[in-house]
């Protein structure tokens, strides 16, 4: 397992390196203190731990970057502001820690994104079924198998899932780039899963749940493609 940590101040550079050789001796442990260092290495990590406030880069653009570069491992976001976590989910990192790093944070949070790696490797199929979100403080691997539809209200998504509601921080448009051709945004308040609509006029998309939904009259037409192209895709499994 290759782990890297990017941080423009080299002291919490070693600092981190000495944490995580502790937690994962048998591990390869490097460090970058820029993100441009870290985009001329060629070879990718298997997790990242990666500070958001760089002077040259930041740790969200260098993000942005990796993912362009089909770059899917873990990432986990240093932050001394809690806040830019809202910004953050067209990335999808794992999760974040807050400095100063608590030892039994860290710990926790390398030891779930190393299970969590070796889940992704065994089962690789599975992983364009899944997302991972932050919901306040907790880390959720969200089954896109199992979500109906996706609403934005103020600054929140819900997530209507078939067997409960889960609420984050975050835009609908980061969502709808990460979920794949069985969704469609319906409406700028509303993305569906085509495989729960039960009904549909030029106006409503009833969901299978019961929940009636506005649709876009100038999306009519594009929807009613994109649902036939999902009708066909599955009579062609």
């Amino acid at each position: 397992m290759r782990i890297a940590i990017c941080d423009d101040e080299s002291k919490i550079c070693e600092m981190l390196k000495g944490k995580v050789r502790r937690i994962f001796p048998d591990a390869e442990v490097i460090s970058y203190t820029s993100g441009k260092e870290l985009l001329n290495d060629n070879t990718f990590p298997d997790i990242l731990l990666l500070d958001i406030r760089m002077p040259d880069i930041s740790g969200m653009d260098v993000a942005r970057e990796l993912r362009n570069r089909n770059y899917r491992n873990i990432i986990i976001f240093i932050t001394g502001e809690e806040d830019e976590v809202f910004n953050s989910f067209d990335v999808q990192p794992f999760h974040f820690l807050v400095k100063p790093v608590l030892d039994d944070k860290l710990k926790a949070v390398l030891e779930n994104a190393a299970k969590e790696l070796s889940n992704r490797k065994n089962n690789p199929s599975d992983n364009h079924e899944f997302i991972n979100i932050q919901s306040g403080t907790s880390h959720i691997r969200v089954n896109l198998s199992m979500l109906i539809y996706a609403e934005v209200y103020d600054r929140k998504t819900i997530l209507h899932m078939k067997k409960e509601n889960i609420e984050y921080y975050g835009q609908l448009s980061a969502l709808e780039k990460l979920v794949g051709d069985d969704f469609f945004r319906i409406h700028r308040s509303y993305l569906v899963n085509m495989r729960y609509v039960q009904r549909y006029d030029r106006t409503t998309v009833r969901m299978i749940n019961g929940d009636k939904l506005s649709l876009s009259r100038r999306l009519y037409d594009d929807f009613l493609k994109a649902y036939m192209d999902y009708s066909r895709r599955g009579m062609d499994k």
